[in-house]
Protein backbone atom coordinates (compact mmCIF):
# COMPACT_ATOMS: atom_id res chain seq x y z
CA UNK A 1 0.00 0.00 0.00
CA UNK A 2 2.82 2.40 0.88
CA UNK A 3 4.49 1.67 -2.42
CA UNK A 4 1.32 2.57 -4.32
CA UNK A 5 1.03 5.86 -2.42
CA UNK A 6 4.71 6.68 -3.04
CA UNK A 7 4.38 5.90 -6.75
CA UNK A 8 1.23 8.02 -6.98
CA UNK A 9 2.99 10.94 -5.30
CA UNK A 10 6.00 10.59 -7.59
CA UNK A 11 3.78 10.61 -10.68
CA UNK A 12 1.86 13.64 -9.40
CA UNK A 13 5.08 15.58 -8.78
CA UNK A 14 6.39 14.55 -12.18
CA UNK A 15 3.28 15.84 -13.95
CA UNK A 16 3.44 19.15 -12.05
CA UNK A 17 7.08 19.54 -13.08
CA UNK A 18 6.28 18.74 -16.73
CA UNK A 19 3.31 21.11 -16.71
CA UNK A 20 5.48 23.93 -15.31
CA UNK A 21 8.06 23.26 -18.07
CA UNK A 22 5.31 23.33 -20.71
CA UNK A 23 3.91 26.62 -19.41
CA UNK A 24 7.22 28.50 -19.48
CA UNK A 25 10.66 28.40 -21.04
CA UNK A 26 13.43 30.18 -19.13
CA UNK A 27 10.61 31.97 -17.30
CA UNK A 28 9.01 33.06 -20.57
CA UNK A 29 5.34 32.02 -20.67
CA UNK A 30 3.98 29.76 -23.38
CA UNK A 31 0.31 29.88 -24.49
CA UNK A 32 -1.92 27.08 -23.22
CA UNK A 33 -2.53 25.68 -26.72
CA UNK A 34 1.19 25.53 -27.65
CA UNK A 35 2.25 22.37 -29.48
CA UNK A 36 5.98 22.12 -28.94
CA UNK A 37 8.04 20.61 -31.75
CA UNK A 38 11.61 21.57 -30.84
CA UNK A 39 13.50 22.35 -27.64
CA UNK A 40 17.22 22.91 -27.22
CA UNK A 41 17.65 24.07 -23.64
CA UNK A 42 20.66 22.32 -22.14
CA UNK A 43 22.91 25.36 -22.65
CA UNK A 44 22.70 28.89 -24.01
CA UNK A 45 21.73 29.93 -26.57
CA UNK A 46 18.51 28.00 -25.95
CA UNK A 47 15.57 27.63 -28.34
CA UNK A 48 11.95 26.54 -27.98
CA UNK A 49 9.69 26.26 -31.04
CA UNK A 50 5.97 25.57 -31.03
CA UNK A 51 2.78 25.94 -33.06
CA UNK A 52 -0.44 27.57 -31.90
CA UNK A 53 -3.81 28.49 -33.40
CA UNK A 54 -3.69 32.00 -31.94
CA UNK A 55 -3.36 34.88 -34.37
CA UNK A 56 -0.18 36.92 -34.71
CA UNK A 57 -1.81 39.88 -32.94
CA UNK A 58 -3.09 37.65 -30.10
CA UNK A 59 0.41 36.24 -29.63
CA UNK A 60 2.00 39.69 -29.74
CA UNK A 61 -0.49 40.95 -27.16
CA UNK A 62 0.09 37.83 -25.02
CA UNK A 63 3.83 38.47 -24.84
CA UNK A 64 3.45 42.21 -24.27
CA UNK A 65 1.00 41.48 -21.45
CA UNK A 66 3.23 38.81 -19.89
CA UNK A 67 6.65 40.44 -20.37
CA UNK A 68 5.93 44.17 -20.70
CA UNK A 69 7.20 46.48 -23.40
CA UNK A 70 9.88 44.94 -25.62
CA UNK A 71 13.28 46.59 -25.86
CA UNK A 72 12.86 46.33 -29.65
CA UNK A 73 10.23 45.18 -32.13
CA UNK A 74 10.84 44.43 -35.79
CA UNK A 75 9.04 42.98 -38.77
CA UNK A 76 11.44 40.98 -40.97
CA UNK A 77 10.51 38.62 -43.78
CA UNK A 78 6.87 38.68 -42.64
CA UNK A 79 7.78 37.67 -39.07
CA UNK A 80 7.18 39.67 -35.91
CA UNK A 81 10.31 39.79 -33.76
CA UNK A 82 10.00 40.94 -30.16
CA UNK A 83 13.10 41.48 -28.03
CA UNK A 84 12.93 41.37 -24.22
CA UNK A 85 15.31 41.15 -21.28
CA UNK A 86 14.12 38.49 -18.83
CA UNK A 87 16.13 37.85 -15.65
CA UNK A 88 19.20 39.43 -17.21
CA UNK A 89 19.04 37.29 -20.35
CA UNK A 90 18.24 38.44 -23.88
CA UNK A 91 15.04 36.85 -25.17
CA UNK A 92 13.73 37.02 -28.73
CA UNK A 93 10.22 35.88 -29.61
CA UNK A 94 9.66 35.32 -33.33
CA UNK A 95 6.08 34.89 -34.57
CA UNK A 96 5.38 33.67 -38.11
CA UNK A 97 2.41 32.18 -39.97
CA UNK A 98 2.16 28.63 -41.32
CA UNK A 99 -1.23 28.11 -43.00
CA UNK A 100 -3.80 27.84 -40.14
CA UNK A 101 -1.08 27.79 -37.49
CA UNK A 102 1.36 30.32 -36.10
CA UNK A 103 4.90 29.24 -35.35
CA UNK A 104 6.63 30.80 -32.35
CA UNK A 105 10.37 30.52 -31.78
CA UNK A 106 11.75 31.69 -28.44
CA UNK A 107 15.51 32.21 -28.30
CA UNK A 108 17.42 32.89 -25.09
CA UNK A 109 20.97 34.24 -24.95
CA UNK A 110 23.10 35.26 -22.01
Amino acid sequence: MRLVILLSMALALSSVSQRADAESFYQIPVPADAREFARLDKKLPAVLSFYTHQTESELRDFYLQQLGDPSDEQMQYGRIQLYFVVNGKQARVIISSREDWRQVDIMIQN
